[in-house]
């Protein structure tokens, strides 16, 4: 999960700072770390707390991700 740049906004805002992945996804998912603050990132994870459904989920992180960086996925 941690190697999924979706999920990286996420997992920062619920104070997760040490991330485990493959080396191809380091590039992508260090982009988005330096792209944002911690406070954004806390801010996305209480959004998605209050959220009904992983689809409601799925979109919103990809929207906050794209915000960041617009060619990812």
């Amino acid at each position: 999960m941690a190697g999924e740049p979706l999920y990286t906004l996420l997992l920062l805002g619920l104070g997760l700072t040490t991330f485990s992945m493959n080396a191809p996804d380091i590039p992508e998912v260090k982009k988005i770390i330096r792209s944002t603050t911690m406070e954004h990132a806390r801010q996305v994870a209480r959004r998605v707390m209050s959220f009904d459904s992983e689809r409601q989920v799925m979109h919103y992180l990809r929207d906050e991700t794209r915000k960041i960086d617009p060619e990812a996925f």
